[in-house]
C-alpha cells in the first residue's frame, strides 16, 4: 500500500498539493498491507446499499510503519490491539481480516 506524505502529514489517498504548505505532494512510500486495530464498530443497521452485510464489523487500524489511520470493513470479529492484513478491495472498500 503506498502512503503519500508532506509536513508530517500522512495518507493513503493521494493528494496533489499539500494541506499544510501548499507544495507539490512527492514523497511517497510502500508500507506493509498490515496494521492494528484502533477502535471499532459492529453496524446493525447499515445504509441500505449494504443491507446484505448486516451485521459487520468497521474499524479504524493504524498500518505498520505508518502514522497513517485508516477506515476499513474487517472479517471476522476483532478487539482493539488486534493485528489485522489486508484480504480485499472490494467494492471501493478495504476488507482487513485478523491475522492470528
Amino acid at each position: 500500500m503506498k502512503v503519500y506524505e508532506c509536513c508530517d502529514i500522512e495518507s493513503v489517498t493521494k493528494k496533489i498539493y499539500c494541506r499544510e504548505c501548499g507544495q507539490e505532494i512527492t514523497n511517497e512510500r510502500e508500507v506493509p498491507d498490515k496494521g492494528n486495530v484502533y477502535s471499532y464498530t459492529v453496524i446493525h443497521v447499515p445504509p441500505a446499499e449494504y443491507a446484505h452485510l448486516a451485521p459487520y464489523t468497521v474499524a479504524l487500524i493504524e498500518l505498520h510503519n505508518s502514522n497513517v489511520k485508516l477506515t476499513v470493513r474487517i472479517a471476522g470479529e476483532v478487539e482493539i490491539g488486534d493485528e489485522v492484513e489486508l484480504d480485499e478491495f472490494v467494492d471501493g472498500a478495504y476488507v482487513y481480516k485478523k491475522t492470528s
